[in-house]
């Protein structure tokens, strides 16, 4: 899929993450503006529907959220396209900044990846009072 849409997958992307938080916010039919109901949420919404990895762990402060994956399914595809110097595709990302502005209604900003190897990563993103959501 990814190669055959290589040229749009800028595009696709944020389409796969948007459809996912759609979904889950219809599953929902609310905000969650709890923090600590948000995180265990979202958490469950990432390992259980989305089953993408063995290990999602999501954690939440005051000012940063961040989404612990260890064993992710999507990393070794996206680690042979990289050696085919084709795009990747990863939803997981996107998927973060979306919930939290739709679900948390806060502004997210994304503060980074710290990949530790194929299908281990942490990403890490600032949350502030706010959000651009309907």
């Amino acid at each position: 899929m990814v190669l055959a849409t290589k040229n749009d997958l800028e595009k696709i992307k944020p389409k796969i993450a948007s459809a996912w938080v759609k979904d889950w916010m219809s599953e929902l039919g609310r905000p969650v503006g709890d923090r600590e109901e948000f995180r265990v949420l979202f958490e469950r919404f990432l390992s259980e529907e989305l089953g993408f990895a063995e290990v999602v762990a999501v954690s939440i402060d005051s000012n940063e959220l961040d989404i612990k994956i260890e064993n992710c399914v999507i990393c070794p595809g996206n680690d042979l396209l990289r050696a085919q110097g084709a795009p990747t595709l990863c939803p997981i990302l996107l998927t973060g900044l979306m919930a939290i502005n739709r679900v948390l209604r806060m502004r997210p900003t994304l503060l980074g990846v710290d990949k530790r190897g194929t299908g281990f990563c942490t990403i890490k993103y600032a949350i502030a009072p706010g959000s651009s959501a309907p």
